[in-house]
């Protein structure tokens, strides 16, 4: 579930392996989000970055984002009730991750104790299993003949089809999420305005709100141009398998300038073509 946390913006240092002394350049992002301006100022090093390493430069961004959205929302009088310790959609709700997530996730995830380490390992795994065992769409089947891959355009499709499996998410326990500080980037963005009620079905109203900036599509995209692949998503329980299944592509690195310079291009051409489409 997202969070709305009040947060001073700072440059974001860019550059995996790369020594704390080595140069640096600083790259500008200049955004309008329903009329303010945001500005950003991010230090790269210049050296080589994986796609994993662009992912925190992408959550800082998206929180800035969000918090002029659910702050212009609640000015309007609506009441959004997405606060952290809220599970009601993580009950139900498909969460796809870009590759540059799910390789992040893999490795944060790596780091963490042991025994929440395998804890984790292992809800997923049951789960996995699981989504395995229901049939899914033909969509859904790749070429290791296992469920890991979906195009944009199918999620809407295969969201339906999840949302039958009633699955808790495998990250959930005692209705609080294990990895919020690393909660994919479709869980910070989702918001309602309305009524958490709705959420769990009862009569009343509710409704997601839309950002000018979807985040896990601008790594998306960035993850195609880098890698010359098909636009690519992968549903949250099945991260540690399709990890195993495109291990080399975890290694890969570019020039870390080069990277976020086309991130942030990225973000600003969604960022211009949305501003006249997002109503609050």
């Amino acid at each position: 579930m997202a969070e709305n946390p009040a947060k001073t913006m700072e440059g974001k240092h860019i550059g995996a392996g790369v020594s704390s002394d080595c140069a640096t350049q600083v790259i500008g992002l200049d955004l309008n989000i329903l009329g303010k301006k945001v500005n950003f100022s991010i230090a790269v090093s210049k050296g080589q970055a994986t796609l994993a390493d662009i992912v925190p430069l992408a959550r800082m961004i998206s929180t800035k984002i969000t918090d002029i959205v659910v702050e212009s929302v609640c000015s309007n009088g609506d009441h959004i009730p997405c606060r952290k310790g809220c599970a009601t959609c993580c009950s139900h709700y498909l969460v796809p991750l870009s590759v540059p997530e799910v390789f992040r996730l893999k490795e944060e995830i790596s780091h963490a104790p042991r025994s929440q380490r395998e804890s984790i390992w292992q809800a997923c795994l049951l789960t996995t299993r699981r989504i395995f065992s229901k049939r899914p769409p033909k969509l859904l089947m790749d070429q290791t003949d296992g469920p890991s891959l979906v195009g944009p355009v199918d999620l809407e499709r295969v969201s339906d089809w999840y949302k039958n499996l009633k699955l808790p998410c495998p990250f959930l326990h005692k209705g609080l999420c294990t990895i919020y500080d690393q909660r994919p980037l479709a869980c910070r963005e989702h918001f309602i305005k309305g009524s958490a009620e709705a959420c769990k079905g009862e009569r009343d109203v509710a409704e997601v709100l839309r950002l000018p900036v979807q985040m896990p599509n601008a790594l998306a995209q960035l993850a195609q141009d880098f890698e010359d692949t098909a636009l690519e998503a992968v549903l949250l329980p099945l991260v540690f398998l399709w990890c195993e299944q495109n291990r080399p592509r975890a290694n890969k690195t570019w020039p870390a300038a080069m990277m976020v310079k086309r991130f942030l291009e990225i973000v600003k051409e969604m960022a211009s073509k949305n501003y006249t489409e997002v109503v609050v």
